[in-house]
């Protein structure tokens, strides 16, 4: 009788043991469930356009790969970061030199959407020195204390696109020479 009543003491210790096991491990399989993120990989292409009236000045392409999440404020995305340092002397009595960025720099994030679509999120920032063409050529357009004037093109959008669409919806104008900068957003999942 001593055994049966030893047997079933441990037993009520065990089984309450056991289900508290096997709870545990569920609930690490969920967490590690709910950790696992699908990431689909997106070829994103981002081109810059120049237009002097219906003439093409210039177009820049930019093409990189963004992880897609279907989670919003996932940490995946893509920086591009393309120029260069220009030296800028300061007036003063220790004439000091300072440099300065031109160039592009784009960061971008993307989002799955359950129908098939995806929210592109994007910052896209241009500088670039003004060049004025002369009969001697090019050469750079300066303010009067002789330092070179810089342009600046700067957006931050979000579309949501299919697989394989193109949108073109950022238009400006430049103030100075009246050119207008177009930006296409061209985005294609890669399988």
């Amino acid at each position: 009788m001593k055994k049966f009543v030893y047997l079933c003491l441990l037993g009520l210790f065990i089984l309450p043991l056991r289900q508290a096991c096997a709870q545990d491990k569920s609930q690490e399989k969920s967490k590690t469930e709910e950790r696992a993120t699908v990431l689909i990989p997106v070829k994103v292409q981002i081109v810059f356009t120049e237009l002097d009236g219906e003439k093409k000045i210039s177009s820049m392409p930019y093409t990189f790969t963004v992880p897609a999440s279907e989670k919003a404020g996932n940490n995946y995305g893509a920086s591009l970061r393309t120029g260069v340092r220009i030296p800028i002397e300061i007036d003063g009595k220790d004439q000091k030199t300072t440099y300065m960025d031109v160039g592009s720099n784009i960061d971008c994030r993307i989002q799955s959407q359950e129908d098939g679509r995806f929210l592109i999120s994007w910052i896209f920032e241009r500088s670039a020195l003004y060049l004025n063409k002369s009969s001697e050529g090019e050469r750079l357009v300066a303010e009067p204390n002789g330092l070179p004037l810089v342009r600046q093109f700067r957006t931050n959008e979000s579309l949501l696109l299919k697989d394989g669409q193109t949108s073109e919806n950022t238009l400006s104008t430049d103030p100075l020479n009246g050119h207008t900068m177009r930006v296409s957003v061209t985005i294609n999942v890669l399988k």
